[in-house]
């Protein structure tokens, strides 16, 4: 969840204990499970059902989305990517349409999807790009999402293409693995200077920098987090060692005044469809 007003901290330990709260309740007064990076372990019948529940479970809160906080989504599409040939495997979502009464029947069948790539984002359900593309853009109309992280798998540059043309004015795109239409996603290095020399290369109001997957408690990514220039922060759930991130954070706050609200700053992207390259001219 990113959060749009200066008491950042205290709203995001709300949501996250409301809904820990809340799937307690579900599970039968039992903790769920956490991920290492402090995440929520949920089974949903429906991606959007974990948005729903969050919702539901902050309700009796006098917080709301869409408000005083948004949801980005870190979708990881490369973990239920598949390819295939192009203009094999699923059709296009609406494949088959019959109509007609009693005995007469008439069928329309949808041109196949010219894309490789497929997705499994709902189990058993393998599906073309465009249909992930339709699915997020609708949870970008209807749901207080604020932005993707990884929504489609690297090399499938026509899907973001297609993405960015249908979202892009009302929802900011990330990629770990930098794509077109995308701003990126920081992960520190080895050392320091590394890290630092990595940064100024990249455009840092447009950049989440990002904890890495086993981080041993150290706060120095706070820190940089403020003085980096980085307009995001990606740090895990509030539990374990990732709490001292967000405690060094509101140190920070506290002692040098809150971070000028970012909500101001949004800049969606203008899409700008790619290129067509030139026809050369045949020789007379």
């Amino acid at each position: 969840a990113v959060v749009s007003t200066q008491s950042t901290g205290e709203i995001m330990e709300s949501v996250y204990k409301a809904t820990e709260e809340y799937l307690k309740k579900k599970n039968h007064n039992n903790a769920p499970s956490l991920s290492p990076l402090g995440a929520f372990i949920v089974s949903c019948d429906r991606p959007e059902q974990m948005i729903e529940m969050i919702k539901e479970a902050v309700g009796e809160l006098e917080i709301h989305a869409g408000s005083d906080f948004f949801f980005v989504l870190d979708c990881l599409a490369s973990d239920f990517h598949s390819e295939v040939t192009p203009g094999q495997g699923s059709a296009k979502k609406g494949q088959a349409k019959s109509g007609g009464k009693k005995k007469k029947r008439v069928s329309v069948v949808m041109p196949q999807s010219t894309s490789r790539h497929r997705y499994d984002w709902i189990e058993g359900q393998i599906k073309p790009t465009e249909d992930l593309v339709d699915f997020l853009e609708g949870i970008v109309e209807s749901e207080s999402i604020l932005a993707f992280v990884d929504p489609l798998h690297p090399e499938d540059i026509e899907g973001y293409d297609l993405l960015a043309s249908k979202v892009s004015s009302k929802c900011l795109i990330f990629s770990r693995k930098l794509t077109p239409h995308t701003s990126p996603v920081f992960r520190l290095h080895t050392t320091l200077t590394t890290s630092l020399n990595q940064l100024q290369e990249l455009d840092r109001p447009s950049t989440i920098l990002e904890a890495a997957l086993f981080e041993e408690g150290e706060t120095m990514l706070a820190d940089l987090a403020l003085v980096s220039g980085c307009g995001y922060v990606m740090l895990g759930g509030l539990r374990g060692v990732r709490c001292g991130l967000y405690n060094r954070i509101n140190k920070l706050v506290q002692q040098h005044g809150p971070v000028q609200n970012v909500i101001e700053q949004w800049v969606f992207k203008e899409y700008v469809p790619p290129a067509t390259p030139a026809i050369p001219e045949a020789e007379s």
